[in-house]
């Protein structure tokens, strides 16, 4: 039975989507009364939302002054991507050997969408389907726990990473390494699949320190 999200769920999930739009961010001012504006909501909800994601990280509620978006630290970068290499290397040891023809369909029909991203440099495009690669892992693993936290150490990278593939060879490079990866499951070795998903991980987290 799914449960019903609240309106501060609503506005949590819309505000966050909000504070990733690079172009949002850059032409607009963030505000309670902005927000509840914006998104057609009384402030309570919105003042919920808000709370919650300055727990998580992304901005910050100053007394007299307002919000402001956080810029992801390099510390934090560091231990996001130590946690990514430690939960997705151990995912897709698990995943080796028992994908099926359907996965391998899906995971190839992303990697032709993030090749055809290439030629026009779409990096809006191409972030999007990176995500969805890694996340179609954890998917078919079915932990929702992983699932969910991975998301939102997504989340905190997401203008980072926009940064970082707005370089045609970086897009060029991850694309290569998605591909090997795949090769390796498709030849059920898991090792091989393991050490390309390691290379992959630490290249990125590298390019971003």
């Amino acid at each position: 039975m799914r449960v019903r999200e609240t309106k501060k769920d609503i506005a949590y999930q819309k505000i966050k989507k909000l504070i990733t739009d690079r172009e949002f961010i850059k032409n607009h001012t963030i505000s309670e009364n902005s927000l509840s504006k914006r998104l057609k909501m009384s402030r309570t909800p919105v003042r919920e939302a808000l709370l919650q994601l300055q727990m998580e990280g992304f901005l910050k509620i100053v007394p007299n002054k307002g919000i402001v978006v956080t810029e992801t630290s390099i510390n934090e970068v560091r231990d996001i991507y130590d946690m990514r290499i430690a939960i997705e290397e151990f995912v897709l040891r698990e995943l080796a050997g028992n994908l099926e023809d359907h996965h391998f369909e899906y995971l190839e029909s992303l990697l032709k969408e993030q090749e055809e991203c290439l030629k026009t440099t779409d990096t809006t495009r191409y972030l999007k389907l990176d995500r969805e690669f890694h996340e179609f892992l954890f998917r078919t693993y079915s932990n929702a726990m992983i699932v969910d936290y991975m998301s939102k150490m997504r989340d905190r990278l997401h203008s980072i990473n926009y940064r970082m593939l707005e370089s045609n060879d970086n897009m060029r490079l991850f694309c290569r390494e998605h591909a090997r990866i795949i090769e390796a499951l498709r030849s059920n070795d898991k090792e091989k699949a393991v050490q390309e998903m390691d290379i992959h991980l630490k290249g990125g987290k590298t390019r971003l320190l």
